[in-house]
Order: structure tokens, then sequence, then C-alpha cells
């Protein structure tokens, strides 16, 4: 089993169940759901089908609920588009739905409010740039730098203005409650500009939930400059993050992507929270049966920066190649961790904080050969996941009483979750263990680190098989 995760994006390449059990069998952990695009009757469908193959298969798959946000985006155009000419002025209207021969339409009304004169912005994914000359009233002037075709719909990026666009839309909100009451485990809010915007998802989430239902967990998406400044609070109140590289790569210097993504797997390791590095892994997939070298390189550097998961866009969701993406990046992660390029270094002081020591403590015990598995309860101790924050590279056994809490911890790199129910301190080492010997997860010989709740005062207690 990989120990980095495969999050594969759901559409109409995968609609069949038998595609989704093929994906599955291949390598793939966790589904997305692109709230972006289709109707909640067709995601519905698609959440129906991954439930049926994930039980089929006795997998944990969890899945997650990407919510559109914000996305400013040009209005309706003539079918043919229009050319913007590079060294030409044209104006840009937040008045208008659609071209009227004169101005273009933009959808996001207040923009004018928040843009000024220098301002670049950007066009479909940064390939045509402008920068604006003035604004009077509710038209934006703006010279072309690189030109282009645009046509209806086609995105905006403003990598120099400070919107005030709410992160969480209308459609948004409408998305959340289906998402809460379709039972995703987690959540993932796009263009986080700061900590509030977390905070408010959390409110929607309780509000849209039954009462007892276990709450989805959230997924920051970073892909707002902003989002960079403001990362400490941002993943000090989230759960989980997620490195979203096609709109961060246009927001912030393509240059600078590498670098920020390196930085940001490391603080979310440090935090002991999950992390997916998106966009564009295999995009040559989506056409081609193999993927450049280039891409290659790309997967394998994600797991050598230490991400908990990669993701597949449009590879799996819509591209001609779907089974053969997911094999492919299954291939590449296990190529990858079976070098020593993804080993997590081991501090030569112990750090002071308790989950940092504990969880050093039972890495050096794995790099000594002094244990050969990682036993933990979320029931006992709902920390128990961040011990894992230093990369043991040995199986990590989660025990969870309920099948969703279980699909919900699938994420974390190295998690193996298994359900087991009414855990108490004093038998859950002898119940974990006839479970997981039951299911041949372990076998006699096996030293085991059973880590408690620390109600008897100890960090953990190493079982032999």
């Amino acid at each position: 089993m990989n120990r980095t995760k495969i999050v594969c994006t759901v559409g109409p390449a995968c609609e069949k169940r038998s595609t989704l059990k093929s994906m599955m069998r291949a390598g793939m952990n966790a589904a997305r759901l692109n709230l972006s695009h289709g109707t909640h009757a067709g995601h519905r469908g698609f959440i129906r089908e991954i439930r049926s193959a994930a039980k089929e298969l006795k997998m944990l798959v969890p899945i997650i609920g990407d919510l559109q946000g914000p996305k400013i985006r040009l209005g309706e155009m003539p079918q043919e588009g229009v050319s913007l000419k590079s060294g030409e002025t044209y104006l840009f209207s937040t008045a208008l739905d659609a071209y009227n021969g004169k101005a273009i339409p933009v959808t996001y009304k207040e923009l004018h409010k928040d843009v000024k004169e220098g301002d670049r912005f950007l066009i479909d994914d940064g390939l045509i740039e402008l920068r604006i000359t003035k604004v009077v009233k509710r038209e934006i002037h703006a010279v072309v730098v690189n030109g282009g075709v645009v046509t209806s719909h086609k995105g905006m990026n403003f990598p120099d203005s400070r919107l005030s666009v709410s992160a969480i839309t209308d459609k948004d909100k409408e998305d959340i409650i289906f998402a809460v009451q379709a039972g995703v485990e987690w959540i993932a809010l796009s263009f986080v500009k700061e900590a509030k915007d977390i905070q408010q998802l959390k409110q929607l989430i309780k509000k849209a939930a039954k009462p007892g239902q276990l709450l989805p967990r959230i997924i920051a998406k970073i892909e707002k400059y902003e989002a960079i400044e403001s990362f400490a609070e941002i993943l000090a109140v989230t759960d989980a993050v997620m490195i979203a590289r096609g709109d961060l790569g246009v927001e912030i210097p393509a240059q600078e992507v590498p670098v920020r993504q390196k930085e940001l797997v490391e603080l979310c390791r440090l935090a002991g929270k999950p992390v997916i590095v998106a966009t564009q892994m295999l995009d040559s997939m989506i056409r081609n049966p193999r993927p450049t070298r280039a891409e290659v390189s790309d997967v394998a550097n994600a797991v050598f920066d230490h991400t908990d998961a990669v993701m597949l866009s449009g590879e799996s969701a819509s591209g001609k190649y779907p089974l053969q993406a997911v094999k492919m990046m299954s291939t590449i992660v296990q190529e990858s961790e079976a070098s020593p390029f993804d080993n997590v270094a081991l501090v030569e002081s112990t750090p002071s904080e308790p989950m940092a020591s504990l969880a050093h403590t039972i890495k050096l015990a794995a790099v000594q050969g002094s244990i050969d598995a990682v036993l933990v309860s979320r029931e006992l101790a709902d920390w128990s996941e961040s011990v894992h924050r230093c990369h043991p590279e040995i199986p990590f056994f989660i025990a969870c009483e309920t099948e969703a809490q279980a699909r919900q911890v699938a994420l974390r790199w190295g998690s193996i979750p298994f359900v087991l129910t009414r855990v108490k301190e004093e038998t859950f080492v002898s119940r974990a263990v006839s479970a997981l010997k039951a299911s041949r997860r372990i076998k006699k010989g096996m030293r085991i680190a059973a880590v408690l709740g620390g109600r008897h005062g100890k960090a953990f207690d190493v079982i032999e098989i």
C-alpha cells in the first residue's frame, strides 16, 4: 500500500461503478467531487457509486466536496469570442451581463471598487494579461500586455488587488447543505484568504448537520496570495490544506510556486495536519496514455516534500485514460517511497512540545527497529493522528468507532484505519490486536507501539504479538 494517498476527482470519465472499482484497486484512496460543475442529483449519484464500489472492495474511501468559491469570470461573450490585441485598451464593465460590442462584462459587480490604476489582472489562467489604466464609475479601462481571444465565463485573477468578495458565495452555501446532508467526510473551501473564512464555513457546516452527525472536516485551498501571507492563522483553524497550484501559479509568480509548495507542506507536517498537492500533476494524461517526464518528476517531488496526498483532476474526471492515470501515479509514488529521498529526517534533540516529543520518540523507535507498527485510537485520544507527523515508515493503525470516522482519517499519510466499536482503554489493546489479526494486517512476532489516551500517564506500550 502506498503511504502517500491518491485523491481522484470523479466525473464523466469514471462514472461507472466498474471503472471506480478498477481505480480503487489501482491505488485511488479518496474521491473528490468538484461542486463547480454538475448538479446535486449528479453528485448524489457519484456518492452512491463511490460508496457501493468501496463497500464491494472492503475499502474505506473518503469523499471530498470541493466548493466553487468566488471565482471571478467574464460574462456572456459572442460565440466566436473577442480578440484582445497587445497594446490596445479595452473596457470591462461591472454593469453588464453580456457583451454589448463596446464593453466586456464581469460577473463580480463590485470589482470597480476594489481595483485601481496600475493593477494587473489575468484571464484564462494567466494566458492573457492586462494592466488597468483608469477606473471610471463601473467601467475599468485596461491596456493589453499579452493578448488573445476571450470567450464566455473565462476566469479572472487579480494578483495586485485586495478583493472584498466573500470566500463563501450563495451557491457555496447551497452546496454546503447538500454536502453535509449527503455525508461527505471533507469539504474543501476555495480561494481562502484568511482564518475567518474557515470559521464561517465551520458555522455553516454545524448549521446544516443533523444532531449527532459526524461533521465533515475542512480543507483550506491555498490559491490566493493573501492566503500565503495569512497561512499561519489559516493553518491554526483548518483541519487540512490543499495547495491548489493552478490559481496559485497565477496569483503569485510561477517560479515561486515550487518554493511555496515545499514551505507549506513542511509547515502542515510539523502541525500534524494533512496536506494535498494538487493541479496538473499528470495533465498530459487527459489526452495521452503516458505522462511527460516533467510530470513524473512533479509527482515524485511532492512525495519527497512529504505531502500526505497527491491529486488527479481532469486526468480522472474527464480525460481519456482515468485508470491509466491512477496506475501511473501509484507507480510513481511507490518508486519515490522506495527511495531514501522521501524519508523525514530525525532531528537530533527531542522537541519540548508533548505531541512533537511523542512523535519523535515513535520515529526514533521505528528507525532503530524497536517497533514494527503503531496503534492508536481516535476515541481514546483525539490528538492521536498527530503522533505520525514524523512519518515513521511502518504501518499506522487507527482504530475508529464508525466507518464514517475511519473514512475521514484515511486521507492521512500512512494511515490504515479500521473500525473498533465501544472502545475502552482497559480492553483497547487486546481487542484491537484481535481485530488486526483477524483481518491479517499483523502477524506473529511484530512489535506494536500502542498509544493510549494518557489517563495512566504512559506515552505508549510496546506489545509483542
